[in-house]
C-alpha cells in the first residue's frame, strides 16, 4: 500500500484508541445527528461542468455534463453512500465530476430520501421512478449503475427489482453481513481492524435506514437480492473493514447465481475506492472510467 495510506490509516487506529473512539466518532457525529441538505462543494461549481440542478417527485438530483456538449449516448447513475442517513460528501463530489469529464457521460448524482424520515424502502421506490425517466431518454445498456457503501446496496437491490436492467454495476463497498446474531459477532471481531467504521454505527443504521424493513430483505441485504438476468458487476472493496467476510461470502453467492463479476480487494478501509487523494483511489477511479466506456 501506499506509504501515505499506511500512514493515514495508523494515525486512525492510534486515535480510535483514545477516550471518544478517535476516528470513529467523527462519523457517528452525522448518524446521531443527521442532515438532510444538499451543498454542492466550491469545487464541484468550478469544475468547467453544466450542472443542472433538478428536483423529481420531492427530491433532488444533479446532472454532470461536459460543457459544450450535448446529449450524451452514456448515463450513469450514482448513489452516494451515508448509511442511509448521510448526503453525498465532497468524496463523492470529486469521482462524480471526475467521470463526467473523463467519460464525456452523464453523470446523474441522485439525493434520495433519507433516514430517519423516510426508509430504505422509499428511497428504493423513488429510485425505480427515478430510473424509469432515464431509461426513456438513454439505452439500458449504457447506463452505468455506481454506488459506495449504502449506495452499493442500493444499486444492487434497484438492479435486482427492475425488469430492463442496466448495463453494468460498479459496487464499492457494500455492506454485506448486516444482520444480527452470528453476522453481527463477525462484525465484531473485524472492528479493531477497520479504521473508520463501528458496530454502532451499523446498529443506528439499521434502526433508521431499516426501519419496518427486515434485515434479510433484499431491500437492504445484497445477499438476498434476485440476481436473474443481473449485469456485469464490478466489485471493489477492502479488507480492513467490518463487512470483509460477509464480502467474501457473497462473492460465492454471486458465483452461485451465476452472476459474472471482476473485483479489486485491497488491503485498506471502507470506500478506499473513491479516496481519491491516495494513489489506490486515484487509479481505482481511473479503472471505473474507463469502465464506463466499454461498450
Amino acid at each position: 500500500m501506499s506509504l501515505s495510506y499506511c500512514i493515514v490509516e495508523k494515525a486512525c487506529y492510534m486515535l480510535n484508541r483514545l477516550p471518544g473512539d478517535g476516528s470513529r466518532s467523527l462519523l457517528m457525529g452525522g448518524f446521531k445527528e443527521p442532515t438532510d441538505a444538499v451543498k454542492l462543494p466550491g469545487f464541484v461549481k468550478k469544475s468547467g461542468l453544466n450542472i443542472r440542478e433538478i428536483r423529481f417527485d420531492g427530491f433532488l438530483f444533479h446532472r454532470f455534463r461536459r460543457r459544450g456538449s450535448g446529449h450524451s449516448s452514456r448515463a450513469v447513475l450514482f448513489l452516494p453512500g451515508g448509511g442511509g442517513m448521510e448526503r453525498a460528501t465532497a468524496l463523492h463530489y470529486d469521482v462524480a465530476v471526475k467521470l463526467a469529464k473523463d467519460t464525456g457521460a452523464d453523470v446523474y448524482i441522485a439525493h434520495y430520501p433519507l433516514a430517519p424520515k423516510y426508509n430504505v424502502r422509499y428511497a428504493l421506490d423513488w429510485l425505480n421512478k427515478l430510473y424509469a425517466v432515464l431509461i426513456k431518454k438513454y439505452s439500458s445498456k449504457k447506463i452505468t449503475f455506481i454506488g459506495d457503501s449504502a449506495g452499493a446496496n442500493l444499486i444492487i437491490s434497484l438492479a435486482g427489482e427492475v425488469k430492463v436492467k442496466p448495463g453494468k454495476l460498479i459496487v464499492i463497498s457494500p455492506a454485506c453481513g448486516i444482520e444480527n446474531g452470528k453476522n453481527r459477532n463477525i462484525r465484531l471481531a473485524m472492528e479493531p481492524y477497520d479504521p473508520i467504521l463501528s458496530v454502532e454505527m451499523n446498529d443506528i443504521i439499521c434502526e433508521n435506514w431499516c426501519k419496518d424493513v427486515p434485515l434479510d430483505s433484499p431491500d437492504i441485504s445484497p445477499e438476498y437480492v434476485d440476481y436473474t438476468g443481473f449485469p456485469k458487476m464490478y466489485l471493489y472493496y477492502g479488507e480492513h473493514e467490518l463487512f470483509y467476510p460477509h464480502v467474501i461470502n457473497y462473492i460465492d453467492i454471486l458465483r452461485n447465481h451465476g452472476v459474472e463479476f471482476q473485483k479489486t480487494v485491497k488491503p485498506m478501509c471502507h470506500d478506499w475506492a473513491i479516496c481519491r487523494f491516495f494513489p489506490e483511489g486515484r487509479k481505482a477511479v481511473k479503472e471505473m472510467c474507463e469502465i464506463i466506456e466499454i461498450k
